[in-house]
């Protein structure tokens, strides 16, 4: 099933946007709109108001703001702190971290810290907290277990609520980080406006079948930005799809990702990428050297990937641009091919299966998990310490990406073939292809009820959603 809606208006926006690139968020203290319209812009950083090192307590609000994505129109967006992506968290591994959330939309909502191992009740999930009324507040207080690139977005109305601008993302370091020259994060997202500028509501079978795709592409919440990278130089890129439905298949001509680290942060056997696909939801962490002469500029592209119902034909979409600079050269830079051990969790025969599947419903098209769509799918009931080994079935015919809340999980097999043990990674989550069967297995350590979802936002609103209850 192919969009027929999507493609002229995509095609003209996108060139559009291509040219004139996108400007920052009106009224904010943080991001101002000072820089030239094809800078290179990092999330502005949330600030630390607790003296002790060992603490992180940030101040997070959430509230209407309008942004340019397109030069000369202005869009209306939910924003944290008035900026779109929303702040950046750093800590440490360790660290507590506090955040003192205020809701100043005109809805409610929560706060999901995707991909942290945190306790039950500060998930942010429907299953565990009640919404956020308009003009409440509420603090999340949690220890940061894992070192890794999180981020942060709603779990009530979050088919909208993200795709308008609600999301952050949060670096938490380890005692031994990988070296480097430069290290930058990337925030891959699209959003799907009309030519005024505003976002277009409308949405059809075709939207929500595949999610639902923007046309207009933006790196950083700008479009075509251009990255600097100095010949020879060794840079990080901290890489997460925020997108609705969108996903991003990556490709630098002339260069490599050397991939380090994945969700749950750095992998044991680093590997080289020559396409990089990141799922909704997922994050990668990847080492590149900078190839080319100076002043050079090579194009970022998002190239087509069949992930089911006629994709995988458009032809390569400009991200981002990247500029080699004028050096001179570094030399003696090399990329790492170990990376910290990870303890293997065991495996063995699936304790339980779960089926995704799609299917229409009395002309309504419904995403199911074993035949069910939540709320009405049965819980999945396991021990609190206890490890279980899971087959994802994707009787679909297009991927869908699953995502665990509280959880890392370990791939162990793909239809019947084991993984091999240099692949070992956590990871939270996972691009389930088509009419396939994947192997996991997840120690489940804080007792609670946790979701498992579509990370197609459109697909998780609509039925695609489950919930592990963790015994006390």
């Amino acid at each position: 099933m192919r969009s027929s809606l999507l493609v002229p208006l995509s095609s003209a926006l996108l060139i559009l946007a291509a040219g004139c690139g996108g400007s920052d968020e009106k009224g904010s203290s943080s991001q101002g709109n000072t820089d030239p319209a094809d800078s290179w812009v990092e999330p502005a950083p949330a600030t630390d108001t607790n003296p002790d090192p060992t603490i992180v307590e940030v101040d997070l609000e959430a509230r209407e703001a309008e942004k340019s994505f397109l030069e000369g129109k202005t869009t209306a967006v939910l924003a944290y702190n008035g900026t779109v992506p929303g702040p950046l968290i750093e800590a440490n591994v360790g660290d507590t971290l506090i955040v003192h959330f205020k809701n100043s939309l005109p809805e409610e909502t929560t706060i999901h810290w995707h991909g942290i191992r945190l306790p039950n009740n500060m998930d942010g999930a429907p299953a565990v907290q009640q919404p956020i009324a308009a003009g409440d507040t509420f603090t999340y207080q949690f220890t940061l277990r894992d070192a890794g690139f999180y981020w942060f977005h709603p779990h009530v109305m979050e088919e909208e609520q993200i795709r308008k601008g609600l999301f952050g993302v949060i670096r938490v370091r380890g005692q031994d980080e990988p070296q480097a020259d430069d290290e930058k994060i990337v925030v891959l997202n699209d959003v799907l406006l009309k030519e005024d500028g505003s976002f277009d509501d409308e949405v059809d079978d075709d939207l929500i079948m595949l999610g639902r795709e923007g046309n207009v592409l933006l790196v950083n919440g700008r479009t075509m930005p251009t990255l600097e990278l100095e010949p020879g130089a060794l840079t990080r890129l901290r890489i997460v799809n925020v997108a609705n439905g969108r996903f991003f298949n990556l490709a630098l001509p002339g260069h490599t990702f050397r991939v380090i680290g994945t969700d749950g942060g750095l992998i044991p056997k680093p590997y080289d990428a020559e396409r990089l696909l990141v799922a909704p939801g997922e994050r990668y962490d990847v080492l590149l050297i900078g190839q080319g002469e100076p002043g050079e500029e090579i194009v970022l592209t998002n190239e087509a990937y069949a992930r089911g119902h006629d994709t995988g034909e458009a032809a390569p979409m400009p991200l981002a641009t990247v500029r080699i600079g004028a050096g001179p050269a570094l030399s003696g830079r090399t990329l790492p091919d170990s990376g910290p051990a990870i303890e293997r969790l065991p495996g063995g025969a699936a304790d339980t299966t779960i089926t995704f599947d799609e299917r229409f419903f009395q002309g309504e098209l419904k995403f199911l998990v074993d035949g069910n769509a939540y709320p009405d799918v049965p819980p999945i009931n396991v021990e609190n310490g206890s490890t279980h080994v899971f087959d994802l079935k994707n009787d679909a015919e297009m991927d869908h990406p699953f995502h665990l809340h509280g959880f890392f999980f370990q791939v162990l097999a793909r239809d019947g073939v084991a993984v091999a043990d240099d692949a070992l990674a956590n990871k939270d989550t996972l691009i389930l292809p088509q009419l396939s069967t994947t192997t996991v297995v997840a120690r489940f350590d804080e007792p609670g009820d946790w979701m498992y979802h579509c990370h197609i936002l459109e697909h998780a609103e609509r039925g695609m959603m489950g919930e592990i209850v963790v015994s006390p």
